[in-house]
């Protein structure tokens, strides 16, 4: 806390948080356009230009290992479902055929049976809200994202879903890519958009949530009568992720159904609920 012509404020660049984490005590530094994360040997810094990933060597750091990726499209900020885990996604090459995101720093939260499980995730849940608000202005139109798999192989294989508002994106990485691209869309009206055979995109409509259905490694789109629509592998999540997944795809469409169960809910009381 610093003092000027007698008025306190709070000086954020020397006032780190912190949250434990499964992976050691993760620590936040927040600055003007400017934000460090660090978490046992790794460590990221955020500008407006540039996102910053290291790897600390126990005891030379002229040995650290580090990559600096240069912001031209998002810089997205996700919660993973159902663990409440962090992770930082940079969409890559923007605009281009080679398009999609990358997970490029994430943490795990304390397991809930542990003693301080609660007040782990609690300081977890302030720290991720803080990171989200200070690099919203990175990806102004995402209104909230989701990361949903397996933290092996440090999170590279999970399952990003950003939320625009009036639709949701899908980015999941293939076999031996480097990065995880545009899989499908879902739209609130139950237009789904997947990638075509020949390259472009093609659209189905699904009416109902009762459409949207998992048949082995696939989400699968039908009309009324049963009939497929559009499939979408995610071989690399585990059965009860695709189900997850495709429960909230269903309730964003869902028109019955869609007042009672939007996702993502709302952030405000709605005042007619009680009418």
């Amino acid at each position: 806390m610093r003092y000027a012509a007698g008025v306190a404020y709070r000086d954020d660049a020397g006032d780190p948080w912190q949250a434990p984490t499964a992976d050691g005590v993760l620590r936040a530094e927040f600055a003007p356009r400017h934000l460090k994360l660090a978490v046992a040997n790794r460590s990221i810094e955020v500008t407006d230009a540039f996102a910053t990933v290291a790897e600390h060597h126990r005891k030379h750091p002229a040995k650290d290992r580090r990559a600096s990726l240069g912001i031209a499209g998002r810089l997205i900020v996700a919660r993973d479902v159902p663990h409440d885990g962090l992770g930082l996604w940079i969409e890559l090459e923007p605009g281009t055929p080679n398009a999609g995101v990358r997970r490029i720093f994430g943490v795990e939260p304390v397991g809930l049976l542990e003693p301080d499980g609660l007040a782990a995730l609690a300081a977890l849940d302030r720290l991720a809200l803080r990171v989200r608000h200070e690099l919203a202005h990175l990806a102004p139109d995402v209104v909230r994202a989701i990361e949903i798999g397996s933290p092996a192989s440090g999170g590279l294989d999970k399952v990003l879903v950003a939320d625009h508002g009036a639709h949701c994106v899908v980015y999941a990485r293939g076999l031996f890519r480097d990065r995880a691209r545009f899989t499908m869309a879902v739209h609130s009206d139950g237009r789904i958009v997947v990638p075509g055979r020949g390259g472009g995109t093609r659209e189905v409509t699904v009416r109902s949530r009762h459409g949207v259905t998992v048949v082995g490694d696939y989400i699968r789109f039908a009309d009324p009568s049963g009939t497929d629509l559009a499939k979408v592998a995610f071989p690399w999540l585990r059965p009860e992720f695709r189900v997850e997944l495709a429960d909230r795809f269903g309730q964003r469409i869902d028109r019955e159904h869609s007042e009672r169960t939007a996702w993502p809910p709302r952030l405000a009381a709605d005042p007619d609920a009680a009418r």
